[in-house]
């Protein structure tokens, strides 16, 4: 149990139970937390403490904090799932609709082009801040601009941006309800060309396996001797093709790229179960560095912060944790890694407190629209096609695939629907609100209807009109 002076400044924490129950019946304290529970002193109080160690296991899916006194007894051991993924999700998912909707748009210039005529089969411009002239067809292009395109001096990507200030937030957070005096980190430092080749050293470094090669693609080529991986063809174009598709998350990496000629590339892209075929035959395909490089790109600015923000902020290496662990053979869990790394050279003592679990939450979601409708046709109240052309995963006569069955004669005939935005529905709870259902305290992992699910229930089967809030998504919440 935490303890807050009256000025809010963190005081040791308790194990008397009684004596806090008795301090919130006659007003001399407040509850400011539920989980963990945290109270805040009315009345005027010493403020002494003992020093704690805080140690943190860095990672890009966990992280894993703990808090000890000098004698090694751990006070908080603690486990945070972020949202790194979803934020990579969230990334994609929004080039995604940007290119829709930039497709969507030229494809609208092309329709009134051909409606008042001013087509062209081709022409060249020079655009401004391209060295070489374009080839366009139809219309011309649209202006360029570069006023949104400069990047500041350290700039990080999304990802790397969101997992730094979680590091720094949920820190925070644990510093808030404890008097941490020194810190110590277990610095991530990664070496991604001795992952991808373990035998590399010295002057291979600079003399890497794309040497001699203008590029990936030329690299490739040459690597597969310009054969065809499938049919062994070696006559004719060919093409550098990835096994897992970008868009299914594959890398750039040459061992993700392999050789095709055109009609084997034609028709990977076409027979699912080739495609498949292919991704079965070639494995290690797989390989990225994602992780490791994302935290070589965030521990300068986490190690600068916490220089910045606590007296005395000390290192230790990943290989260092992972001795102790086989030392005294103790399982692999991130608080249990923070646990080793806050106790430094001492020997860890029998832990009997619970590590505390917390999760991320998306805290406010700026999309009014959830959805687009699709544009729907009729002929006398029966949908006959969906969309002009098929969007991903669409098994219903799009108009194309009409007009060409039935001739441009039934366009005609056709009533068409527009598609519409449904604007998102505003619901009173939320992802990680902390609410009271029957007495007891749940974290809200999400809704369906006017119902409720709660962390820890596989069902959403809890009425929200039964519901209390208590607490609003704060981000990191302790489930």
């Amino acid at each position: 149990m935490y303890i807050l002076s009256k000025s809010g400044k963190p005081l040791m924490p308790t194990k008397r139970f009684g004596k806090v129950k008795w301090l919130l019946k006659i007003g001399k304290a407040k509850i400011v937390q539920h989980k963990p529970f945290t109270i805040q002193l009315t009345y005027d109080s010493t403020e002494f403490t003992q020093p704690l160690t805080l140690g943190i296991d860095v990672g890009t899916k966990h992280i894993g904090v703990s808090v000890v006194k000098n004698s090694g007894e751990p006070v908080v051991l603690a486990e945070l799932e972020t949202r790194t993924k979803q934020i990579t999700d969230f990334v994609e998912k929004r080039a995604l609709y940007r290119h829709a909707r930039r497709k969507n748009r030229r494809e609208k210039r092309k329709r009134r082009a051909v409606k008042s005529n001013t087509i062209f089969s081709e022409k060249t411009y020079q655009i401004n801040g391209c060295e070489k002239e374009i080839t366009c067809k139809l219309i011309k292009p649209g202006k360029i601009k570069f006023e949104n395109k400069d990047r500041a001096e350290k700039w990080l990507t999304p990802t790397c941006t969101h997992l730094l200030n979680t590091h720094i937030n949920f820190i925070k957070k644990i510093s808030a309800n404890l008097p941490i005096t020194k810190v110590i980190v277990e610095y991530a430092k990664f070496d991604t060309h001795k992952l991808s080749n373990p035998d590399v050293k010295g002057v291979q470094y600079q003399n890497g396996r794309k040497k001699g090669n203008t590029n990936t693609q030329e690299y490739v080529l040459c690597r597969d001797k310009h054969t065809c991986q499938i049919c062994k063809k070696k006559t004719g174009q060919m093409h550098v093709h990835h096994v897992i598709w970008r868009t299914n998350g594959g890398s750039d990496l040459p061992e993700n790229l392999i050789t095709l000629c055109e009609k084997c590339h034609l028709k990977t892209h076409k027979n699912h179960k080739f495609n498949a075929n292919i991704v079965k035959s070639f494995e290690g395909v797989r390989k990225r560095f994602i992780h490791p490089t994302i935290l070589n790109s965030i521990m300068p600015k986490v190690y600068e912060w916490l220089e910045a923000n606590f007296q005395e902020v000390s290192k230790t290496y990943g290989y260092q944790t992972k001795d102790k662990r086989r030392e005294f053979n103790l399982p692999k869990d991130h608080w249990m890694d923070a646990y080793l790394v806050s106790i430094e050279d001492s020997a860890p003592v029998k832990i009997l407190i619970k590590p505390f679990q917390f999760k991320q939450f998306r805290r406010h979601n700026k999309a009014n629209i959830k959805r687009q409708e699709d544009r729907k046709y009729y002929i006398e109240k029966k949908k006959v096609a969906v969309n002009r052309n098929k969007r991903a995963g669409q098994s219903f006569d799009s108009l194309k695939d009409l007009v060409n069955k039935e001739g441009e004669q039934i366009l005609n005939q056709l009533i068409a629907k527009p598609a519409t935005r449904p604007k998102r529905s505003q619901k009173p709870f939320g992802m990680g609100d902390v609410v009271k259902f029957e007495n007891k305290f749940f974290t809200v992992k999400g809704f369906t209807g006017n119902y409720l699910g709660f962390v820890g229930d596989k069902k959403y089967n809890k009425l929200m009109s039964k519901t209390e809030l208590i607490i609003k998504n704060q981000g990191i919440c302790c489930i």
